[in-house]
């Protein structure tokens, strides 16, 4: 594939200290690069002005702070209005690698994959000192995402370095689509289900004193939300798909095991602290309880190793 086809896209928010920089590695790259203003109320603006005469460079500015959510989004319908086929998304605050950027473009023009993310989690992935909850939280992340998208071959979904289709458009009108974080998790689910050709790379990371408002309990519970929605959209997915059905057929025989084992677990709390009267045995209730409990456990691991075999055709990740 052409780097023709090829933009890079920039999100920049009160990034004076960095912005100058990251536009100096991507202008150097030889494709279009697009870089989105979203309403910084520090030097951004001006510096990211001066580049304004460049060749295949675009400006777009938010009047108002819209988040990193919806000014992606608005990266790609320019890309799309560009007539582009492929956006590479990077975050103005330097923490990204021109190399891996680069690795980016080549993989795609030479293999044409629909969707290429990236993984910090490896030997060296991370340059200075992610705080903790960060760390701990990306973890957690990486098992919603396994569990929403059925793989284990891709981690690390909350990584801001991506390239995608612009094809993936048409996905993100959805009213759950976060406008501000948590886009990367979205994004990379939808394009998973989807089987949009995936390859992920592994890149570095650099911490120094960047700034978060990010809150840890608030992305926890909109995790765990999109984990839900998407785990109920792969099943109605897979079961329009002859070689995902007997998995779509599985993972509702799990979620109908979890329900009676929740109901198991009410009811044998009601007969421990409420109930002076009970039909069923204390010990039978537990019994029942474990039953379905481990027999919900074996039908999801089931169902995951065969979609696990599925998506491994049109998923490859970097060793």
């Amino acid at each position: 594939m052409s780097k023709k086809n090829i933009a890079i896209g920039i999100l920049a928010y009160n990034v004076e200290k960095y912005i100058d920089l990251v536009l100096q590695d991507a202008l150097s790259m030889d494709v279009t690069v697009l870089v989105i203003n979203d309403n910084s109320s520090d030097k951004t603006k001006k510096i990211i002005e001066k580049y304004n005469n460049k060749k295949n460079f675009y400006y777009l500015e938010n009047k108002q702070n819209l988040g990193a959510g919806s000014s992606t989004k608005l990266l790609l319908k320019k890309a799309k209005n560009l007539g582009l086929e492929f956006l590479i998304k990077v975050d103005g605050d330097g923490q990204f690698k021109k190399e891996d950027i680069e690795k980016i473009i080549n993989l795609y023009s030479k293999e044409n994959y629909d969707f290429i993310k990236s993984n910090r989690f490896w030997e060296n992935g991370i340059e200075g000192s992610i705080p903790k909850q960060r760390f701990f939280g990306n973890l957690l992340a990486t098992i919603f995402f396994q569990f929403s998208c059925g793989t284990n071959k891709l981690y690390d979904p909350l990584n801001g370095l991506f390239g995608v289709k612009i094809k993936i458009l048409e996905f993100l009108e959805s009213s759950r689509y976060p406008k501000r974080y948590g886009y990367p998790f979205f994004i990379s689910v939808i394009a998973v289900i989807n089987k949009f050709k995936t390859f992920q790379i592994n890149n570095t990371v650099i911490y120094e004193e960047h700034p978060s408002n990010l809150k840890a309990l608030k992305m926890l519970f909109l995790l765990i939300k999109l984990s839900i929605f998407f785990y109920f959209k792969k099943i109605i997915i897979k079961q329009n798909l002859g070689e995902y059905q007997r998995s779509a057929f599985l993972d509702k025989w799990f979620i109908f095991h979890f329900l009676i084992t929740l109901f198991n677990l009410f009811f044998l709390y009601s007969d421990i602290y409420y109930l002076e009267i009970t039909i069923i045995k204390t010990s039978t209730l537990l019994f029942l309880l474990l039953f379905n409990l481990i027999f919900s456990i074996m039908l999801f691991l089931f169902s995951f190793s065969q979609e696990i075999v599925l998506r491994d055709k049109y998923i490859n990740n970097e060793i």
